[in-house]
């Protein structure tokens, strides 16, 4: 008896999980009449298909659904020489639903995405395609170009080096493929544009998300900023002296989940004798306080080659997700310059936020929204929750006969990491090749030194090098190799056994050695990021095995005093001489942790969107207004009504000159209001915490703040604007706006804001205020 989804949901809290075997019949006739037809004659029919399709929209179900499959299943044979699997079909049946897919490594995500894309672009639609790099946006479009060549569908890609005009034409294709970050960047570059036809974008209607939990998840309130008028904003170097001379333990303690570190009442002590007379846990002292919080954190919680990297003169952040350098990204609130100033760099250019956009609210635009991951399903509720989408698992082509080994946990980071070592050289030493994740791009290389050290040589892969990431990867498969990675060998390329373009006997070698063997040294802070290291292992029904070797002073663990749980301090007397745990129980009690060290960070990211809620909603009204002005002429005049020159320029410039300068003068104003409100909620909440004193609520507090602070906004910008038009000055017939001061940024820049991952610093001011003061 087969229960229906939502019982099993119910019965199992499963809730979001989606049944993916609804459409297994219509893949199965598709497969069937695509078997019993012959070359010619499939693809006589799978063209005549796509032209009804084309030519007769309609949901995606019943007999059309099928049609496509079966012509999907023949052209995709004929033009990528790729014959979809039968899974692969039923992730595409499922996705144009409009559910997301959960595919193991291997299983042929991108043909899913173009058999998906290609759909929607023959109902008449237009598709985005997001990746999470311009690699993957340029390799994609022009791997898949060939299929929607033969649907007759248009592709193109775009990426941060294409021009307005590359992206104005490749934006008009039926199908797009682009980075979420820089289809972020150019709808902030179209919303600030002064003139209608400098729009590069087209309306948004379908969305395909590639590595679908990582963009929705794991970056969802990461805004994207439009910045410009660049100012001096220096961090004091005496504030960051004055940290550099503290005393761990003596005048500032370290939480035991580091993700905040606190002074003690010596180092309050030490900042009153350095600036006497100032109060820093009063409101005059607020600025100075957060400062030292803010140069503290980038002291001792930032760790080179572990959060970042220092490469060309700048400090680059390393994604903690994907290993890789998180380009275009930097900290907010000082904590960037902090950094800057700890490790002597060139300060990086501040400038001043003229438009931001929060990733969720940029997926949020679209009608239609679905895509694929190899973990989508672990995520299934949040997805639910924000997004209002399900998640269902496709099997697998072949069987998975991975071997995920036992947990093997040790009392001490330095005994675990023996044991790594020693494990990466026993299987070296049979020829069986190994991936070893680590954390960072200092652990990778400490482990690649302990190795060669083994005589054990081993390629490395890290941020440093992600360049070379395709081909490192590429090769992680063949017989004798040890490949030292971050988390960035979890997603993106396969690994073959054998190696790229291997033959069948070396394929067949290194799977009688027992395939790769995935060794991950240290859970990560999600159940999902050590499920993407071990599904490099066992692709397509290779053999494979993963291990992962954790200790009690991992970060894992280290996150159980946090959470109310406890790690006993004998665990060390369980342990044999080689520091191995055996005490039942204590691996549970990691992935109890784990999860609810990723269930922490859901919540900071749903506390971070609640602040930016409010925003959003207000920039929506202020770009409504922006668009009728410009393009509506009598919107763009309607402001000036009562200028007391409206008459003389009228008759001096003309009605067409006169439209052109209202609208410029009335779009600059907009902007520059906006740009200052922006400032100011940005002042409100790195200082609303300290209504926390009093019993209020922040939240709250901001909220109302920000109505308040937004009240007759539109009024405001259109009397600046009768103001800026009275002070123009007119010069033989005409009027220069730059010499008034209306003009725009002589340079503008984009970049993501990393959103502190310790909390704001006002926060754990607040925080230490409340701990002094017993509340």
């Amino acid at each position: 008896m087969r229960f229906p989804q939502q019982f099993k949901n119910w019965l199992f809290n499963t809730p979001g999980v989606a049944d993916t075997a609804t459409f297994s019949g219509a893949v199965d006739r598709a497969v069937r009449r695509a078997g019993a037809a012959t070359e010619r004659e499939g693809l006589a029919q799978a063209r005549k298909i796509v032209r009804q399709l084309a030519e007769n929209h309609g949901p995606w179900t019943g007999q059309r659904l099928e049609d496509y499959l079966f012509g999907a299943r023949i052209l995709a044979g004929q033009a990528l020489d790729m014959v979809p699997f039968d899974t692969q079909l039923l992730a595409a049946a499922t996705m144009l639903q409009g559910t997301v897919v959960e595919m193991d490594t291997g299983e042929g995500k991108t043909l899913v995405g173009a058999l998906v894309a290609g759909a929607h672009a023959l109902d008449g639609r237009r598709v985005h395609v997001l990746t999470v790099n311009d690699y993957l946006a340029r390799r994609d479009a022009a791997w898949m170009g060939p299929y929607y060549q033969a649907l007759g569908v248009t592709a193109a890609s775009v990426a941060a080096t294409s021009t307005p005009e590359e992206k104005r034409q490749a934006y008009q294709a039926g199908v797009v493929y682009v980075s979420v970050n820089e289809l972020g960047f150019d709808v902030l570059r179209d919303r600030s544009r002064t003139e209608p036809d400098q729009a590069v974008l087209q309306p948004f209607d379908a969305c395909i998300v590639d590595e679908i939990d990582s963009v929705l998840v794991d970056e969802a309130v990461v805004p994207l900023v439009l910045a410009g008028r660049a100012r001096s904003e220096l961090q004091g170097v005496d504030v960051a002296e004055f940290v550099r001379g503290l005393a761990p333990e003596a005048d500032y303690t370290v939480e035991p989940d580091r993700r905040n570190v606190s002074l003690t009442d010596a180092g309050i002590d030490k900042a009153s004798v350095r600036w006497p007379g100032v109060e820093l846990y009063s409101a005059e002292g607020t600025p100075l306080f957060s400062s030292i919080n803010t140069a503290l954190h980038a002291q001792v919680l930032l760790q080179r080659d572990v959060d970042y990297i220092v490469r060309d003169g700048r400090a680059q952040i390393v994604s903690d997700s994907r290993g890789r350098v998180a380009q275009t990204q930097r900290w907010p609130d000082g904590l960037q310059a902090a950094v800057e100033t700890k490790e002597g760099l060139l300060k990086t250019e501040q400038g001043e936020v003229l438009d931001q956009l929060l990733v969720r609210d940029l997926i949020k635009s679209f009608t239609t929204l679905t895509g694929m991951s190899g973990t989508a399903q672990a995520v299934a509720e949040y997805l639910r929750t924000h997004y209002t989408l399900d998640a269902g698992r496709i099997p697998p082509h072949k069987p998975c006969i991975r071997k995920d080994l036992p947990e093997r946990i040790y009392a001490t980071a330095a005994q675990r990491d023996d044991a790594v070592v020693e494990a990466v050289a026993a299987a070296h030493a049979t020829g069986q090749p190994v991936l070893l994740g680590t954390h960072s791009v200092a652990a990778s290389e400490r482990f690649a030194a302990a190795l060669g050290a083994r005589n054990v040589p081993c390629q490395v892969l890290n941020a440093r090098n992600d360049a070379l990431e395709a081909g490192i990867i590429a090769e992680a498969g063949r017989k004798n190799a040890v490949t030292v990675s971050t988390q960035m060998a979890g997603r993106g390329t396969d690994i073959l056994l054998g190696g790229r373009g291997a033959s069948a006997a070396a394929h067949g070698g290194v799977a009688a050695l027992g395939g790769l063997l995935v060794v991950i040294a240290g859970r990560f802070w999600s159940p999902r990021l050590d499920a993407q290291l071990r599904g490099r292992a066992g692709r397509q029904g290779d053999p494979g095995a993963s291990v992962i070797f954790s200790s009690i002073e991992d970060p894992a663990a280290n996150g159980q005093e946090v959470h109310g749980l406890e790690l006993s301090s004998s665990l060390a007397g369980d342990a044999d001489d080689a520091g191995l745990v055996a005490r039942a129980g204590v691996s549970g009690l990691l992935d109890r942790t784990q999860r609810l060290a990723e269930q922490q960070r859901f919540t900071t990211q749903e506390n971070s969107w609640k602040y930016n809620e409010l925003i959003a909603y207000q920039r929506r009204v202020v770009l409504a207004e922006r668009d009728r002005v410009l393009t509506d002429d009598a919107a763009a005049l309607k402001p000036f009504e009562g200028a007391d020159r409206l008459g003389e320029f009228h008759r001096a410039l003309g009605t067409a000159e006169l439209l052109r300068i209202c609208r410029q003068v009335m779009l600059f104003e907009l902007d520059a209001h906006w740009s200052d409100h922006l400032a100011l909620l940005s002042e409100q909440r790195a200082a609303i915490h300290l209504r926390a004193l009093g019993r209020q609520n922040p939240l709250d507090e901001f909220r109302r703040e920000t109505i308040f602070a937004f009240e007759g906004f539109l009024d405001r910008a259109a009397a600046g604007a009768r103001d800026a038009l009275d002070g123009l000055e007119l010069a033989g017939g005409a009027v220069d706006l730059e010499a008034a001061g209306i003009r725009r940024a002589s340079s503008t820049w984009t970049y993501m804001v990393n959103e502190d991952p310790f909390g704001s610093q006002s926060d754990q001011a607040v925080k230490w205020l409340l701990k002094k003061l017993g509340k």
